[in-house]
């Protein structure tokens, strides 16, 4: 594994084919905004099981945004939640199968599906150990307001505001009441530290 902060091709696969479909079609912006290490590595095979830095995976998701998105994070955020509704759908990860049946929708009282909603985020956020080899999430109550959580990550120095748009979209998709999304906002609280709080209690 890569010392560098780095994260898995898994998530690379797609982003690397839309970009070499961007390069074929001629778009001198593409051309322009990646390094001569960049287009050597997007004509390359993907390997999912392998790590790859964290900063490719921005230049290119930065790319895409831009040409595809007109700059607008929102693009980002519908990349990562459909992502995340085709992992679940192909049950790549043994904790989407869990998370894909929350128990909280199974508890009784808001105290009991509060307490295992949690449970099922807590479960959910074991996700980042497999695809980053850097950061540290935890879940929480949420300080300010009541009947929610956040998912805090630590040690995020390296960690790209562009990721944190793209992870919005994928918690979203996983831990969100079919067809209600927009549940999860990604915020950058300094140098070491991000966000993802919830909108509105679930």
């Amino acid at each position: 594994m890569s010392h560098a902060p780095s994260i898995k091709g898994t998530v690379l696969v797609d982003l690397v084919e839309d970009v070499r479909k961007l390069l074929a079609s001629g778009d001198r912006r593409a051309a322009a905004r990646l390094t001569e290490q960049d287009r050597a590595s997007v004509e390359q095979d993907i390997s999912q099981a392998s790590w790859y830095r964290v900063d490719f995976y921005a230049r290119l998701m930065e790319l895409l945004r831009d040409v595809h998105g007109d700059g607008r994070n929102e693009y980002v955020i519908d990349r990562g939640r459909a992502r995340g509704r085709k992992l679940m759908e192909a049950g790549v990860y043994q904790q989407m199968e869990y998370v894909g049946r929350l128990q909280a929708t199974k508890a009784a009282t808001p105290e009991e599906r509060f307490a295992a909603y949690g449970r099922d985020l807590r479960l959910l956020v074991t996700l980042s150990r497999s695809i980053l080899n850097f950061t540290t999430w935890s879940v929480r109550a949420d300080p300010d307001v009541g009947a929610r959580h956040l998912i805090e990550v630590s040690e995020a120095e390296a960690f790209p505001d562009i990721l944190g748009y793209s992870t919005e979209g994928f918690i979203d998709a996983m831990a969100s009441v079919p067809g209600h999304s927009g549940l999860w906002k990604y915020a950058r609280l300094g140098p070491s530290r991000a966000v993802f709080r919830m909108t509105r209690s679930r």
